[in-house]
């Protein structure tokens, strides 16, 4: 192959036509349908030749006879085979490269559209995450509270389970935000919130219902239980979360209720959540106290450490 033609193929390539062992398939087309039209054309020749000059049927060079017919017709067959299998090949590839291309382009396209639908997928998580998490102590939003508790009551009612509802209130926080500054509260209230997620059992639901008001919805935890697991994570407050320099500890009082006993709606059962946390406030801070529906001891005179059962009225 000369420079020039080399040129010529490095020419054709880059203006998008494809080459083929060494000729364009625009060459190799006509180079086949010449090929091709030749047995046509002879036995066209050899047909029609005799009515516009007779004398030629007496010429050495005229086959005559089916074998010298044959003898012609056979080669010529074979030349006119190689030009459609020229074509048909040339066409064929043609059409598989281009084939192989678009496929490569729909995978290519697919793997793209995937990456897409998964980012797309994860982002939706994390938003749907975030919009029911709050934000300074990454437990759940009042959002997810309201939801979560709505979920829990009609689990439970169509199952005929029970479940317990804690809400949990930060003593004096107003007064340690005032002596310590609003960044101590913040740094405060992530210890909290980590603490809540720390002692969550698996199901447990820790949410941040207000300012320095948190919750725990307890599934399949019935009152006794709940009392149990409320006066641990008291203690638990106490000894891990203090003011700055240790001074004193944080405390918490807590309030609990249990469906369907306490409540059988979430407006019923958070409000009687809410007595006994009030009962909790009332008897002193820093301790446990049960909703009862009618008072069966009097007000709560034991020490903060203890659990208080029915130390509200109604």
């Amino acid at each position: 192959m000369t420079e020039g033609s080399r040129r010529s193929a490095v020419a054709s390539v880059g203006s998008g036509e494809i080459v083929l062992r060494g000729r364009s398939v625009r060459a190799k087309l006509i180079f086949g349908l010449a090929l091709a039209g030749v047995l046509p054309l002879l036995v066209l020749a050899y047909l029609g030749l005799p009515v516009v000059r007779p004398g030629v049927v007496t010429s050495p060079l005229y086959p005559r006879g089916a074998v010298s017919f044959l003898l012609l017709v056979l080669p010529l067959g074979l030349l006119q085979f190689v030009g459609f299998f020229v074509i048909c090949m040339d066409v064929l590839g043609q059409i598989r490269t281009t084939l192989r291309q678009e496929m490569a382009h729909l995978q290519d396209g697919r793997t793209r559209f995937e990456s897409i639908t998964e980012d797309l997928r994860t982002a939706n998580f994390r938003l749907r995450e975030m919009s029911h998490t709050d934000e300074l102590t990454e437990v759940g939003n009042r959002r997810n509270f309201d939801m979560r508790l709505r979920e829990e009551i009609s689990r439970s009612a169509r199952f005929g389970h029970a479940f317990s509802l804690l809400m949990v209130d930060i003593d004096a926080f107003k007064k340690f935000n005032d002596e310590f500054g609003h960044p101590q509260g913040d740094a405060a209230l992530r210890a909290l919130g980590a603490l809540m997620q720390s002692v969550s059992r698996e199901g447990d639901v820790p949410c941040r219902v207000g300012g320095e008001e948190f919750a725990f919805i307890l599934p399949e935890t019935a009152k006794g239980d709940a009392i149990t697991f409320a006066e641990r994570f008291r203690q638990a407050v106490e000894a891990t979360i203090s003011a700055p320099g240790g001074r004193y500890p944080m405390t918490v009082s807590v309030g609990l209720a249990a469906f369907p006993d306490d409540g059988k709606t979430p407006e019923e059962i958070v409000w009687a959540a809410d007595e006994a946390l009030y009962g909790s406030k009332r008897g002193g801070r820093n301790r446990v106290t049960a909703y009862v529906l009618r008072p069966e001891t009097p007000a709560a005179t034991s020490q903060p450490a203890q659990a208080e059962r029915g130390n509200n009225s109604t």
